[in-house]
C-alpha cells in the first residue's frame, strides 16, 4: 500500500445509540484505482461501513479520510449508488442525469454536453427523453449509474446496486460497469451479497465477519481488466471463487 490512499480507515469502530458495536477495529486502504468489494454475512456492518467513507454517518471510534480529508470534506470526490436507482419520477432520464451538475452551478453547456457523454457512456442515448417508469430495472440503473459518472467522482461507492436484477441483467450491467470504468476511471467500494459478483468485478475481495463486524480475510483477484463473460467459466476464476466462499463459510454463525 502507499503512504497517501484514497480511502483509509484507522481503528474505525461504529455503534448506534446504548447498542452493541456495529464495526470494530477496522483498519483498511484502498488504492486509487481499485476495484474493492466487501460481503458478508447480513448484519455483518457492510453497508454502514460504505455509509461511514461516503460520510453518511460518524465512526464512533478511529478516523477516515478521504482523498486525505475527513469524507464530509471530501464529498466531491465520491458519489454513492444506493441499491434503489433513486431516480427522480417527474424528472426524465437526461434531466435526471443533470441533476448533479446542476446543483453543482455548472453552465447550461457543459451541463448539456456532459449529459450526452455520459447517455452515450451507458448506452441510454435514446432514453434520454423518458421518464423513469419507462425504463426497465437494466436501464434505471444505468441512469443511476451515468448520474452518479457525470460529477466525474474519483470515488464510486455502490451500495448493493444490482441486488434487486435478475442474475442475467446483473451479469450484464457487472460487464457495462467494468466497461464504462475502463473508459471513465474511477476507484470504486461495491457492497454485495453475491461472491460471483464480487470476483468479476474487483481487484481486491474483504471479507467480513459480524458481532461485531471486523475485517476476516481479504483475496486479491488478479486478473487484468478489462473482463469479459468468458472469465466466469475459467477454472482461475471458479478457484478464485471458491477461496472467497471458503472465507465466507467461515464467518457465517452457526
Amino acid at each position: 500500500m502507499s503512504a497517501s490512499p484514497l480511502v483509509r480507515l484507522e481503528r474505525v469502530g461504529k455503534r448506534f445509540g446504548a447498542g452493541p458495536a456495529v464495526l470494530a477495529g477496522l483498519d483498511l486502504a484502498v488504492e486509487a484505482g481499485e476495484f474493492v468489494s466487501f460481503i458478508g454475512p447480513s448484519g455483518c456492518g457492510k453497508s454502514t461501513l460504505l455509509r461511514l467513507i461516503a460520510g453518511l454517518g460518524a465512526p464512533t471510534e478511529g478516523a477516515i479520510s478521504v482523498a486525505g480529508r475527513t469524507p464530509e470534506r471530501a464529498r466531491e470526490e465520491l458519489f454513492f449508488v444506493f441499491q434503489d436507482p433513486t431516480l427522480l419520477p417527474w424528472r426524465r432520464v437526461a434531466a435526471n442525469v443533470e441533476l448533479p451538475l446542476l446543483l453543482r452551478g455548472e453552465p447550461a453547456d457543459r451541463r448539456r454536453e456532459r449529459v450526452r457523454q455520459m447517455l452515450a457512456l451507458v448506452g441510454l442515448e435514446a432514453a434520454a427523453g423518458q421518464f423513469p417508469w419507462q425504463l426497465s430495472g437494466g436501464m434505471r440503473m444505468r441512469a443511476s449509474i451515468a448520474r452518479a459518472l457525470s460529477v466525474a467522482p474519483r470515488l464510486l461507492l455502490l451500495d448493493e446496486p444490482f441486488g434487486a436484477l435478475d442474475e442475467i441483467t446483473r451479469d450484464q450491467l457487472n460487464a457495462d460497469l467494468l466497461a464504462i470504468r475502463e473508459r471513465d476511471p474511477f476507484t470504486a467500494c461495491l457492497v454485495t451479497h453475491s461472491v460471483a459478483e464480487a470476483v468479476f468485478l474487483s481487484s481486491r475481495v474483504i471479507v467480513l465477519a459480524p458481532n461485531p463486524g471486523r475485517v476476516a480475510a481479504t483475496i486479491s483477484v488478479p486478473f487484468a481488466y478489462p473482463r469479459t463473460a468468458a472469465l466466469r467459466e475459467s477454472p482461475e476464476f471458479l478457484e478464485r471463487l471458491a477461496a472467497c466462499a471458503h472465507a465466507l463459510r467461515g464467518v457465517i454463525p452457526s
